[in-house]
């Protein structure tokens, strides 16, 4: 099996290390509200973050940025190029504060927005000249599904059923996940096309488990943010997840969109924290090896592969 990233099609094998949830380059829209306005600019400090995670045993960056909102392929491209990293890219959309207030999408229609999404990934993403595809599917959710999210939650849908792509989910704080299954459910697709992220700022087990054995994956990565407390949130529920024999559904991440968060602009902690620090850990709080590897690894790459076909027949009549 093998999946897209912005250099090619690489194999499941290939892969090792990875932030399930990066973002390697941001390039806001100048007229933003400053409060949501994040920059990764500097080349020199990023190519260095990434080339240390590479040397430290990284293979593999999920990058989280659509179009629109920041992304530049083209830059992932060289980044990925640079330091044999797989770097794969989304389409799809994120929280409408992240664009221009004229930016298109917030006024297409579903039809529309699906259009634009299977086209960057089967033909390639706008801003290489549709050259190089993107990945996956971005869906930036607040916790409700109304108004232009929800038409362009429809539009991600029939995106993935056409290309098979799997969506990966911003999320305010796991705040009203369990409403994502049924929606995405009634339109054809199977949990196992969703991965949920930030959802450990939201430590509920039992809520979490039943996420796990529908076969949503789970994205832990507040490992870096103090502020969620990620002893009680992310760590709490590897073991929980872990436990149950759930760990097939766990992703790992970092979510540095920050430059205080990255060394090499002189912040801290860095990319280094997953294989300095997150790795260690969990070998020192006992998961095996096998374990870790799915959850640092495997399981993303899983992920991305496409299904060729959707998981069940669409028998939705939603308007």
């Amino acid at each position: 099996m093998r999946f897209q990233t912005v250099t090619g099609l690489v194999p499941v094998e290939a892969v090792r290390l990875v932030d399930g949830h990066a973002h390697l380059w941001i390039d806001p829209p100048e007229n933003i509200d400053p409060a949501a306005r994040l920059e990764l600019l500097i080349y020199p400090a990023i190519q260095a973050e990434l080339r240390d995670f590479r040397a430290a045993g990284g293979t593999t960056l999920i990058d989280c940025q659509p179009g629109g909102a920041g992304r530049d392929a083209r830059m992932l491209v060289r980044l990925a190029e640079a330091t044999g990293l797989h770097v794969t890219a989304t389409t799809g959309f994120h929280l409408q504060k992240y664009y221009a207030p004229d930016y298109w999408l917030w006024s297409a229609s579903a039809e529309a927005a699906a259009r634009y999404f299977v086209d960057e990934l089967t033909t390639g993403m706008r801003e290489t000249g549709g050259t190089v595809p993107a990945t996956t599917i971005k869906v930036g959710y607040t916790g409700m599904i109304e108004g232009q999210t929800r038409v362009l939650m429809e539009g991600a849908a029939e995106a993935s059923r056409q290309t098979g792509a799997a969506i990966l989910f911003h999320t305010e704080q796991g705040r009203n996940v369990e409403a994502l299954l049924p929606f995405f459910a009634d339109r054809g697709l199977s949990p196992d096309r969703l991965y949920l992220c930030h959802v450990d700022k939201r430590p509920d087990a039992g809520l979490h488990r039943e996420l796990a054995q529908a076969g949503a994956l789970l994205g832990y990565d507040t490992f870096a943010r103090p502020q969620y407390h990620p002893d009680q949130g992310a760590w709490h529920l590897i073991h929980v997840l872990v436990r149950d024999g759930l760990s097939h559904r766990i992703a790992l991440g970092l979510d540095l969109a920050r430059a205080s968060m990255w060394r090499h602009y002189g912040g801290q902690p860095g990319m280094l924290t997953l294989p300095h620090e997150i790795v260690p850990r969990l070998r020192t709080e006992g998961l095996d090896e096998a374990t870790i590897a799915q959850i640092t690894g495997q399981n993303i790459a899983a992920f991305l592969v496409r299904h060729p076909k959707p998981q069940q027949e669409h028998t939705s009549t939603h308007g």
